[in-house]
C-alpha cells in the first residue's frame, strides 16, 4: 500500500464502515472520502479525524510510514486536541455487539434515537445486573 487512497480505503473496509459511515463520523461529506479514496484529492486536511476515528496512527494513514496501530498516549485523561467531539463513532474499535443490528442502521438513526436506545440499553442491563446480584 504504497498510496493514501489505499490505506484510507483499507482500513475503512476493514472496519466495515461504508464511505458515508466514515464521512459522518469525521464530519465530512461522502464525496470527500470518495474522492480520497479514488485519488482525485491526494492528501487529507483532515488526517487526524479519519486517523482518529479509524484508531490508527496519523503518520501511517498519511505517509504510510510508522506503526499502523495509533502510539498510546502518556496521559490517557487527556484528550487529544483532534478528536472530533460531535463525532457519533465510540472511540474503541471493540468488536460491534449486536448481531442482528449493522452498525450502519444504527448510526443511520437521529442522535436523539441513539440517545434513546442508549438510556434503554443502560436500564437494561442494570436491571440485569440487579436481578444477578439478588440471585
Amino acid at each position: 500500500m504504497n498510496h493514501f487512497a489505499e490505506r484510507l480505503r483499507r482500513i475503512r473496509v476493514l472496519h466495515k464502515l461504508s464511505q458515508a459511515a466514515l464521512a459522518q463520523a469525521c464530519g465530512l461529506s461522502q464525496s470527500a472520502i470518495a474522492n480520497y479514496e479514488n485519488g482525485s484529492r491526494k492528501t487529507a486536511k483532515n488526517i487526524f479525524q479519519l486517523a482518529e476515528v479509524l484508531g490508527v496512527n496519523p503518520t501511517w494513514l498519511a505517509q504510510g510510514t510508522g506503526p499502523m496501530e495509533p502510539i498510546p498516549r502518556l496521559e490517557q485523561q487527556t484528550p487529544s486536541p483532534h478528536l472530533v467531539n460531535e463525532s457519533p463513532f465510540p472511540r474503541s474499535l471493540a468488536p460491534w455487539p449486536f448481531q442482528g443490528i449493522s452498525p450502519d442502521e444504527y448510526w443511520s438513526l437521529t442522535e436523539d434515537s441513539r440517545a434513546i436506545i442508549e438510556s434503554t440499553l443502560a436500564s437494561l442491563i442494570k436491571s440485569l445486573q440487579d436481578n444477578l446480584s439478588e440471585s
